[in-house]
């Protein structure tokens, strides 16, 4: 097979573990479906990202993952889960910097006029 050929065959592998993926998941109960609601982005995430990746791989890579017996998609959400989490960081050091400033902007919104005469006008 030429390297365009092992791309395809490999797209079409990542498909179907991403398929095989949500067919477990659609077995579940409601509940369990909400608790891996973050696996099933990550999985979506890394399925998207591979997609565009896929034309970059130099053939070796590409027969090497093909050879694999695992899953590719649920390997890199194995690793994935072992590195530190920076969007959760990012995320809780923007929460944390715009509390007061939430704090700040609804101080004015108790229906009452400031002192500098700005508030909510409230309609008799």
């Amino acid at each position: 097979m030429d390297v365009k050929e092992l791309k395809k065959l490999l797209l079409n592998r990542l498909y179907i573990e991403l398929q095989l993926f949500k067919d477990v998941i659609l077995q579940q109960e409601k509940e369990e479906i909400y608790k891996s609601s973050y696996k099933i982005e990550v999985f979506a995430n890394i399925y998207e990202i591979l997609l565009e990746g896929v034309e970059q791989l130099d053939e070796g890579t590409v027969r090497g993952l093909l050879r694999q017996r695992f899953s590719i998609l649920d390997a890199l959400y194995q690793e994935w889960l072992t590195r530190s989490d920076c969007i959760f960081d990012e995320l809780a050091a923007y929460v944390g910097g715009e509390l007061e400033a939430i704090a700040q902007a609804g101080s004015h919104k108790d229906g009452k006029e400031a002192a500098d005469g700005t508030g909510t006008d409230q309609a008799a």
